[in-house]
């Protein structure tokens, strides 16, 4: 709606006090003209708000003024009150502050607003904890270090544990980022931004080198990207499968699994589907048993037929 968005352009502009078109629109996700058009209306109706042009100009508010608008409407309000999980906060030690702050934001509603929105928990909950408990816990401490280091851009000096072994690096802290729990710093080394998961850092130590942030690092943009051409480079086998038709139902339902191909044949029906591994196609099919036949990889079919025999061998 256009009222939240010029709302929405004066705190912009009383956080960072000049800000250029192009910004605000990449902000608020509008076009340009559209910047301009706002801005125009601001000033039609007595906002002092300026839009400067040249290499060095910005839009900006003039002298001291300050917007006494502190609405907030119901949406916005549930978008803050949604759970965002408490493991995050406890890892990052303000899981107290959460609380403290929902209830400055909510300290001029009405008890029966506040009753409906405190209910939301009721309504939503993220769990970020794992199935089973991790192997490696995680050291709260290195993580505390490691915010640290990222907030006030300072180098670290790390043990980072690898497959093969265990080395001490000096990297640049960009971020951090929590992924099902589990935590990984996104950092700089040697100007190659690089992924480090955190329960692998045996020791960090905050240096008191500062560094300078890449103007154009963005880490949401960054770990997109990241994650997808992990994924790219993940090798994909293709299997061909016979399968029965009291099964077709269950495996069309299984989460994670998807059939790119589904063939009726002579009163057949063969399924294709990818897997990352040629180990993980085989423990699917040997989960159905003889309702299940692999036709393709060869490879796959030799491999069940030995892990088939050690089965009976250990029975």
């Amino acid at each position: 709606m256009r009222a939240d968005r010029l709302i929405s352009i004066l705190m912009l502009l009383q956080m960072h006090k000049k800000l250029t078109a192009s910004e605000l629109s990449k902000k608020l996700e509008v076009s340009v003209r559209t910047i301009y058009r706002d801005i125009d209306i601001l000033s039609g109706i007595g906002v002092p708000i300026i839009a400067d042009k040249g290499i060095n100009g910005g839009i900006k508010l003039l002298g001291d003024y300050k917007t006494s608008l502190t609405g907030i409407n119901k949406k916005e309000l549930f978008s803050l009150l949604i759970p965002t999980g408490d493991k995050i906060f406890e890892d990052l030690g303000i899981e107290d502050l959460k609380y403290s702050t929902m209830l400055k934001i909510l300290g001029n509603s009405s008890h029966n607003q506040i009753e409906e929105l405190e209910n939301i928990q009721n309504y939503i909950y993220i769990d970020m904890y794992t199935w089973n408990e991790p192997n490696i816990s995680l050291d709260i401490d290195i993580l505390s270090i490691l915010q640290n280091a990222v907030w006030n851009s300072k180098s670290l000096k790390l043990l980072y544990r690898k497959v093969d072994e265990t080395k001490e690096i000096v990297i640049n802290p960009l971020g951090l980022v929590c992924k099902r729990g589990v935590w990984y710093l996104v950092a700089a080394d040697n100007e190659i931004i690089k992924t480090y998961k955190v329960t692998s850092i045996e020791s960090a130590l905050l240096m008191n080198d500062t560094f300078v942030r890449p103007y154009d690092f963005n880490l949401k943009i960054y770990w997109k990207n990241s994650t997808n051409n992990f994924k790219n480079l993940i090798p994909k086998y293709t299997f061909a499968f016979k399968v029965s038709p009291s099964i077709l139902n269950h495996i069309k339902e299984r989460p994670f699994i998807t059939i790119s191909e589904t063939i009726f044949r002579e009163n057949e029906i063969y399924l294709n589907i990818k897997f990352d591994s040629v180990l993980q196609g085989i423990e699917f099919a040997f989960g159905y048993g003889k309702d299940i036949e692999i036709i393709e990889p060869i490879e796959a079919i030799s491999e069940i037929k030995k892990r088939a025999l050690e089965v009976i061998d250990l029975y």
